[in-house]
């Protein structure tokens, strides 16, 4: 009979191939769990109803923030008079509330941008797991609501801000004009240019 052709295994090879067992068997009781949660974590992050959720946050928020906005706009114009029914009343919110659409749609585009790079970051760290990487931090659904908080009362305030400004620009003007017309002497005709009302405004002579 001629020798077998079978290498046999040498003491070194099966004291590795057990300890190659014992990390598999490791590998499957403590980690595999672990990674079955983050895969589901991950799967769950892309779920329409997130995409959802986070839209719905931002959309509230800015309507909160855009509706105090508004109140705070509406004080101003009464305290310094300006009448319910004119036009500059009516298009100074008419321009908040165009300013929150535009703002509030990009704000929504942005926050469910975040919310795929939060689903994308979680799956990397799947794969980092699989390798044995360290894994990296991911923005939690609370951080994507703060960030678009934040954002929504910085938008709003702005939008307050430039109605203000515009409020006080005109009623410097009108003030302006009343000023020009009582100085003028009462035999004056005609009416003003609004170059006469801008002189008067800075005090030119």
């Amino acid at each position: 009979m001629g020798k077998s052709s079978e290498i046999e295994e040498t003491e070194y090879e099966k004291e590795l191939a057990k300890v190659y067992g014992e990390e598999w068997q490791l590998y499957e009781e403590k980690i595999v769990p672990f990674e079955n949660i983050v895969i589901k974590d991950a799967k769950e992050a892309n779920d329409k109803a997130v995409y959802d959720d986070i839209a719905e946050n931002t959309n509230l928020g800015y309507k909160k923030s855009f509706t105090e906005a508004k109140n705070n706009t509406l004080s101003s114009m009464q305290a310094n008079g300006v009448n319910p029914n004119s036009g500059k009343f009516k298009q100074t919110l008419s321009d908040i509330s165009n300013n929150e659409a535009s703002v509030t749609s990009d704000a929504t585009a942005r926050s469910q941008v975040a919310g795929q790079e939060r689903y994308i970051g979680q799956m990397s760290n799947v794969m980092a797991m699989g390798q044995g990487q360290s894994q990296e931090a991911t923005a939690t659904l609370s951080d994507i609501a703060q960030s678009s908080q934040r954002k929504a009362f910085n938008d709003a305030s702005i939008s307050q801000q430039q109605s203000d400004n515009l409020l006080g620009a005109a009623g410097a003007i009108a003030g302006a004009a009343g000023s020009y017309y009582t100085s003028q002497p009462a035999s004056s005709s005609g009416s003003a240019s609004v170059d006469d009302i801008y002189t008067s405004l800075n005090g030119g002579g």
